[in-house]
């Protein structure tokens, strides 16, 4: 009977080894990373959005997103109305900035809202939930919202799991319509990172 009882333990013990062993790289895996930025131009002066900032009337906006890894990225605009996908696109080549809506131009603030919200989402896989809802092109924030908030949730991270380390950006700067260049914003980009997928908010005040 101690026997056995030893046996026991001693399997309990290698199993409870194994997971030490495996979990550390199960949540390596888990982790989404990506440098992502808006670019705010206010007559001359350029800067870095932040999560939460006040925009002019009139202000131009570019977006950029460069994922770690290859995968799906979703932009959405929500002016706490009406919500649209900007866009859905399969990032198919490594080390690729995308810019959107282009290298040569911006999204312009019309001041007919006093809320304009930017979601940008990048998974591995493809979001079915995403695409359901958008399948016209865009929905109404309160349809959204019920989509947004869960992914949202999915995504925290246990700060304790996520490994700080650089990656370089290096490739193609490449826009929504296709064209390549070089751009220097890109080098003023942040690192985010998500625990299965990512999702970053930007959500902005219109000042009139």
């Amino acid at each position: 009977m101690r026997l056995k009882l030893n046996l026991f333990i001693l399997f309990a013990l290698n199993i409870f080894l194994i997971n030490l062993i495996i979990c550390p790289v199960r949540a390596q895996e888990e982790i989404v990373r990506a440098k992502i930025g808006i670019q705010i131009r206010s007559d001359d002066q350029i800067v870095s959005a932040k999560s939460q900032d006040d925009l002019n009337i009139d202000d131009l906006i570019r977006i950029y997103v460069h994922p770690e890894k290859m995968g799906y990225v979703y932009v959405i605009h929500t002016d706490l109305k009406d919500a649209t996908l900007l866009n859905m696109i399969q990032q198919k080549i490594q080390s690729s900035t995308l810019v959107m809506p282009s290298l040569r131009e911006f999204y312009q603030i019309d001041g007919k809202s006093a809320h304009e919200t930017f979601t940008i989402i990048i998974s591995p896989d493809e979001l079915a939930e995403v695409l359901k809802i958008f399948k016209d092109g865009s929905t109404t924030y309160n349809k959204w919202n019920k989509v947004e908030e869960p992914l949202v949730k999915k995504s925290k991270i246990d700060l304790s799991q996520l490994i700080d380390k650089p990656f370089s950006i290096s490739g193609n700067v490449r826009s929504v319509k296709g064209s390549s260049n070089l751009d220097p914003f890109v080098n003023e980009l942040q690192i985010y990172s998500g625990k299965s997928i990512l999702v970053k908010r930007y959500e902005f005040k219109v000042k009139k």
